[in-house]
């Protein structure tokens, strides 16, 4: 994956690849922003694992993902996996965010770096570091199976995950939309989904 599709991404939003993928491709809602107005992430998943009750590999990973990864973690939601520091020392490495299913803590220090997260909540208690677990290819995240190397794009309405194989059609279907919504006014939107009710319910009623 290039650098420039990647930022062809930052220009798409989730409901815009809604067209592209299958609900299959979209984590579940409780993976959320966890502040408010957060900005649009997108690049590489870099997988991790943790051990229940532990972080090891979090603290691991922000000094092996590359400049633009997205770590999304695969955890327990009874452990922060990561505070304000941890998310202070990816930001300066160039990671673009956090996908967690899980729980982080020192929100208010993470909403002041504006360091991007998705996850299931906070929780004031930290993990250990006691486990080091085996670099997995694959995690299970919001109930949608990522492989490293998969597009992760976030948003105030969601985490998408694009497969790297559709990565360019996803794209292309996308910016279609995106573009679709954009050439038309709200009367002419209005318009056409008025005809389109009726179309449907008249084909429904005979």
């Amino acid at each position: 994956m290039t650098h420039a599709l990647y930022q062809d991404y930052l220009t798409i939003s989730t409901c815009d690849l809604a067209d592209a993928l299958p609900r299959t491709q979209f984590m579940d809602f409780r993976i959320h922003p966890l502040w408010a107005d957060m900005p649009r992430v997108a690049g590489r998943a870099y997988t991790i694992k943790c051990a229940p009750g532990d972080h090891l590999m979090v603290h691991k990973a922000i000094y092996d993902a590359l400049p633009g990864d997205i770590l999304v973690v695969e955890a327990d939601d009874q452990y922060a996996v990561s505070g304000g520091n941890v998310c202070a020392i990816a930001q300066q490495n160039g990671i673009a965010g956090f996908i967690v299913d899980g729980v982080v803590r020192d929100i208010d220090e993470v909403k002041a770096l504006q360091f991007p997260i998705h996850a299931l909540g906070v929780c004031p208690k930290p993990g250990a570091k006691k486990i080091l677990t085996e670099d997995l290819p694959t995690v299970t995240v919001g109930g949608v199976t990522v492989v490293a190397g998969d597009i992760i794009v976030a948003d105030n309405d969601g985490v998408a995950v694009i497969p790297q194989a559709q990565a360019e059609e996803a794209l292309l279907i996308a910016q279609q939309r995106n573009a679709k919504d954009a050439g038309q006014t709200l009367t002419q939107w209005r318009q056409n989904h008025h005809d389109n009710v009726q179309a449907i319910i008249h084909a429904l009623a005979k």
